[in-house]
């Protein structure tokens, strides 16, 4: 099976220059919030866990997994109301969301009441793909929409390496109840520069199209009717698999290995590995989105994707000195990065902007669906061979998204589509009708009058 990329479709030409570098930068710092939460678990692990009495694979394994049921949630629900309630405005309630809920954090004294959080965390979290990604997606044009979405994806890693240094500063004196604290400081910032954003101009122009016309928004439950639209999202579907399995497989995992391997201080030492891989995906990224614009999401995406699963192998398939294993690390990071940045770009690109964040959001969703299994996999694994080879075996996952890729087509040079294909037809074959020429030669127009 091969998915065709979908037809351009488009309602009317949009200039979408006057909104692009605000948009882009307000999804890219929701993006980078989305690092500091999920980063600041993974770093206070150690200390939770020694609080609660509890072990760090517990909090590492069956937590992380409770935070990416919600995050499923959050990917599938901001979607469907991003396309029903609008872009910027869904931006706005998850950031609010799951930024309070990250402060709250500090006030639990219990793994049941972390868990209950980070849920909510996850719930929240999720609409920062879901909603973010198809407006970035939309306000840059599609020679260039390669590099917008790298520019957006590249603020995760700073994100991670902002709660890195936020832990260092905080963490050793006030505890880590404190860094949880602090995340309403970006927070407020995000929120105050969101109030500022304007709709995105191309789903704004659909939604005015289907008033003039007096046409329906399409709905799931029609799309998922539509061959075409199944096959997108199947694609979508194998390739957020690999995507988020293989980052979680390990993302919560890494500074406490660091620590138990290494020997190294939970505040301080062990934050050399972890900002290692984020400045290598800091670099995928950006070279992800560039690559992506001159040669094309598909082939890139296989051919990296082939070479990280060797780099995952050798990265935890040895007992390497620590300078190897930064190195290693900082790889790791570059592959997963440079992945992420293709995929988001391309799965945004196979839908109409009538329906594109529904499509996005259950691409992504129905993907991290499989990764709610992976923190706990690896911690079973783990149990019985070490965590190292427990991430190790994870790099298999990676066969999903050569396969998504494969068969699916280019999407590269052309135009994302705005109408659903098939009510845009409806809707061509309505206009003609009303501007059907009489008998006396002359055409009715739609308030009844003629010319």
């Amino acid at each position: 099976m091969t998915v065709e990329a979908n037809p351009a479709t488009a309602v009317a030409p949009v200039d979408a220059g006057a909104v692009k570098w605000t948009v882009t930068l307000a999804a890219s710092l929701g993006w980078f919030f989305d690092a500091y939460v999920i980063t600041i678990y993974a770093l206070t692990v150690p200390l939770i866990a020694a609080e609660f009495k509890v072990d760090t694979t517990v909090l590492s394994g069956a937590i992380g997994s409770v935070f990416l049921v919600g995050y499923t949630i959050g990917t599938i629900g901001f979607g469907m109301c991003g396309d029903r309630f609008g872009r910027r405005v869904m931006l706005g309630v998850s950031v609010i969301g799951y930024g309070l809920v990250t402060a709250a954090t500090a006030l639990v004294n219990g793994v049941a009441g972390l868990a209950a959080m980070r849920f909510l965390t996850g719930v929240g979290g999720g609409g920062e793909l879901a909603v973010g990604s198809p407006y970035v997606t939309e306000v840059w044009d599609r020679e260039r929409r390669g590099f917008g979405v790298g520019l957006m994806f590249a603020f995760y890693p700073l994100g991670y390496l902002f709660s890195i240094l936020v832990f260092r500063l905080v963490a050793p004196d006030w505890g880590w109840r404190a860094v949880y604290l602090f995340s309403l400081a970006p927070a407020l910032v995000i929120v105050a520069l969101r109030l500022r954003l304007d709709e995105s101009p191309r789903f704004a122009s659909v939604i005015e199209e289907l008033r003039r016309t007096n046409s329906r928004r399409i709905g799931l439950r029609e799309a998922v009717r539509d061959r075409g639209f199944r096959s997108r999202v199947l694609t979508g579907f194998l390739i957020f698999t690999a995507l988020a399995y293989a980052f979680y497989s390990m993302a919560f995992y890494i500074p406490a290995y660091v620590v138990r391997h290494y020997g190294l201080s939970p505040t301080s030492g062990a934050m050399i590995v972890p900002a290692l891989f984020e400045f290598g995906g800091l670099a995928g990224a950006l070279i992800g989105g560039v690559v992506g614009d001159l040669i094309g999401r598909r082939k890139p995406a296989i051919v990296v994707a082939v070479i990280g699963m060797a780099v995952m192998f050798l990265w935890w398939g040895f007992d390497w000195p620590l300078a190897i294993f930064c190195l290693f690390a900082a790889a790791g990071g570059f592959v997963i990065n440079f992945e992420w940045t293709l995929g988001v770009v391309y799965v945004n690109e196979l839908f109409p902007t009538e329906i594109r964040a529904t499509g996005f959001g259950w691409s992504a969703g129905l993907g991290r669906i499989v990764s709610i299994a992976a923190p706990v996999v690896t911690q079973t694994l783990a149990a019985r061979f070490g965590v190292a080879q427990a991430i190790q075996i994870s790099a298999v996952i990676w066969v999903t998204l050569v396969i998504g890729y494969a068969i699916s087509a280019e999407t590269r040079g052309v135009e994302i589509p705005d109408r659903f294909e098939g009510h845009a037809k409806e809707a061509n074959r309505a206009e003609r009708r009303k501007t059907k020429p009489d008998a006396d030669g002359r055409s009715s127009v739609p308030d009844g009058k003629t010319r």
